[in-house]
């Protein structure tokens, strides 16, 4: 029995992982978009490291993956795409939250996966924040706390181990903890106020990530995946919580630059019972080098959730069913807030139109954008066929924008998708704007692009890039729906939260 969550490259299990399945070395694993060619692909792998497992007389294996939704989701080709936390937050509807962790679960069981790394409860009250942004559901600890935990109950529902993170919270850095090491430099009672509510609403989450993150307040000296004041003193003494303590990936800065075997065994000292090695190398080694520190009531905790795995999985035909369409339909259509319509554009009118997008990019390592088509020019165009659109690189270079300014030229009504606004994207919205042509902007990523561009009279937030998300803005700007998002997360000088 181990308590290292193992990893792999490739599209297959190596057979001297499996052979430390059969054996029990290895009892749990996480699993990245790089290893999964498709939905079924998926299935076939877990189901080769089931069979490891049981030939060995093992118990079930804990199979764990990022299907947050959003932003970050590592299993696509028929999968429900869900709009995100953000877009949750946005609908501050709990019931929708439960219903998107229902269909996460019953989809990823289908593929064998049982266990889910969301959702995220951190509290994003950083605007700069580079890695959470719309992975959170706003800057609210009650709404993050109210809409988490019901997702949770979704999920777990439907025989999935939910895993709420990033412990104690990752919304208030304005690093990332893949690159750097992240400190929140916060008292104790605004920890207790913001960063740690949500948590401690979220206790029946049967398992929670620690974040790679130094909260002076807790422990001066180490972060929290390495910290015993944080995940043993804290969360399992003072909170009581009785679930699997999970770490973050160990190869991200934060705790890799003390070295592979230094910090898993500093993360299973400070009381972890499930180590996420990430991209480590050589994984198997490394658990024998560690296997002296395992824990027994760790390993009982561990066995105590195997032993709860569902052993039915649903069938693959369950993925992106017209349930699960329409529930991540709904969840973008309440989403969609209007911020600002000052010069009462909406809906757009007759007149000539032009919808110029972002190409997506993976702006963190725990992203998933860069392999999305934004189809908002198709969702318009279906409603005005002689709609023109064009798209615009992610950090444009002049002579792009040049050309995007040019090809819109001489349109009545033009319609942004802005992505986290960079300094290029500022430059096309405000050419626009002094020419003449007042644009629609539609920010597709973080609410905050507004401040680039503060002059702007229609301004509309949608959290994400997602085809149910592309099709409920347009069903907004052409007055099929109300848009009654509300805004999660306040927008600095612009507008507070309701």
């Amino acid at each position: 029995m181990a308590q290292l969550m193992h990893s792999f490259r490739g599209t297959s299990v190596p057979d001297d992982v499996l052979a430390m399945v059969r054996q029990g070395e290895v009892v749990s694993f996480c699993i990245f978009a790089m290893n999964v060619e498709s939905p079924s692909h998926l299935r076939q792998l877990t189901d080769a490291i089931r069979a490891a497992a049981k030939e060995g007389g093992q118990l079930p294996p804990i199979i764990g993956i990022d299907q947050e939704g959003g932003q970050l989701i590592a299993v696509r080709g028929g999968t429900t795409e869900l709009p995100g936390n953000m877009a949750l937050g946005a609908t501050r509807s709990p019931e929708l939250a439960e219903k998107a962790g229902r269909v996460l679960g019953r989809e990823l069981l289908a593929m064998g996966v049982n266990m889910n790394f969301a959702p995220t409860l951190d509290v994003n009250i950083n605007p700069q924040n580079p890695v959470i942004g719309i992975r959170s559901f706003g800057d609210s600890p009650a709404l993050v706390a109210e809409l988490g935990a019901a997702m949770i109950r979704g999920m777990q529902a439907e025989g999935i181990i939910a895993t709420a993170k990033h412990f104690p919270g990752h919304g208030d850095t304005a690093d990332d903890s893949h690159l750097a090491a992240p400190v929140v430099a916060h008292d104790l009672t605004r920890l207790q106020e913001v960063e740690l509510y949500p948590f401690r609403e979220s206790l029946h989450s049967r398992a929670m990530m620690s974040s790679h993150i130094i909260y002076p307040a807790l422990d001066e000296d180490n972060p929290a995946t390495i910290s015993h004041k944080i995940l043993s003193d804290l969360l399992r003494d003072e909170f009581g919580y009785d679930g699997l303590i999970v770490t973050d990936a160990m190869d991200m800065h934060a705790v890799a630059r003390l070295g592979a075997n230094p910090s898993v065994e500093a993360a299973l000292k400070a009381g972890a019972d499930v180590i996420m090695l990430g991209h480590l190398k050589d994984q198997p080694q490394l658990t024998r080098s560690v296997q002296h520190l395992f824990n027994a009531d760790s390993i009982a905790r561990i066995q105590q959730a195997q032993r709860a795995l569902s052993a039915e999985l649903p069938d693959l035909s369950v993925l992106g069913c017209e349930e699960h369409q329409a529930i991540a339909q709904e969840i973008a259509d309440r989403s969609i807030t209007v911020v600002r319509d000052s010069a009462g554009r909406l809906p757009i009118g007759t007149g000539s139109l032009a919808v110029v997008t972002v190409k997506p990019a993976n702006l963190t390592p725990a992203d998933t954008s860069a392999d999305v088509e934004i189809k908002l020019a198709e969702a318009i165009r279906q409603r005005r066929g002689d709609t023109f659109s064009c798209d615009l690189p992610y950090q444009a270079s002049d002579a792009a924008i040049q050309t995007a300014l040019t090809a819109v030229a001489g349109y009545e009504t033009v319609v942004v998708g802005t992505i986290n606004a960079d300094e290029s994207q500022a430059a096309f919205v405000n050419a626009l704007i002094q020419r003449g042509q007042m644009p629609i902007v539609v920010a597709l990523r973080t609410p905050y692009d507004i401040t680039e561009f503060p002059q702007i009279d229609t301004y509309l937030c949608a959290y994400g890039i997602r085809d149910v998300t592309t099709e409920a803005i347009a069903r907004v700007l052409f007055g099929e729906i109300e848009a009654t998002g509300v805004l999660p997360c306040a927008i600095p000088g612009i507008m507070t939260t309701v």
